[in-house]
């Protein structure tokens, strides 16, 4: 299935932006439905083709889980900043990559896999939040979020220096 979204911005001159999204689902799909416009579609049952994923993105999910675990994936396109990928899994983990297959966000409600925290972040949550878990992770440009299972959410420095609870 293939969306394209198109933004027309008018403030003091005139911005478009579009953007193409992806779906790529299991054998086992056979409709969705599009938020936006309540429309259900026909999704063609096939397998999933995992040739579109970066190298890099399909080395970190063999290394954490199995392939055959993905339920979905999406790649966005958006001019400018470039492909992104989406990957859901059907246990309720997901993932997404920037165009290089660099993971940029982990979401996983049993807890986010060994390695992905980075080693000193872990180190204080182990000092300071030993009786709870990350659950997700988010790394931007400049700050690295964590979620714990325990409802609270932390900000580091891109270094993993603890900023504040957030």
């Amino acid at each position: 299935m293939k969306k394209k979204f198109l933004v027309v911005l008018v403030i003091g001159g005139i911005s478009l932006v579009s953007c193409k999204k992806e779906v790529v689902v299991t054998p086992n799909a056979t409709q969705t439905t599009d938020s936006t416009s309540n429309v259900v579609e026909d999704v063609q049952k096939s397998s999933v083709n995992f040739s579109n994923l970066p190298v890099k993105a399909l080395e970190t999910i063999n290394s954490h889980y199995s392939q055959n675990n993905i339920a979905s994936y999406e790649v966005k396109t958006i001019p400018v900043i470039g492909k992104s990928y989406e990957v859901k899994f059907n246990d309720g983990a997901e993932i997404d990559f920037n165009s290089d297959g660099i993971w940029y966000e982990w979401k996983d409600a049993k807890g986010l896999p060994k390695g992905v925290v980075p080693d000193n972040i872990n180190t204080y949550l182990s000092k300071n939040y030993a009786s709870t878990f990350a659950i997700a992770i988010d790394k931007e440009d400049k700050k690295i979020k964590i979620d714990l299972a325990s409802d609270i959410d932390l900000e580091f420095d891109a270094n993993g220096n603890f900023v504040r609870v957030d």
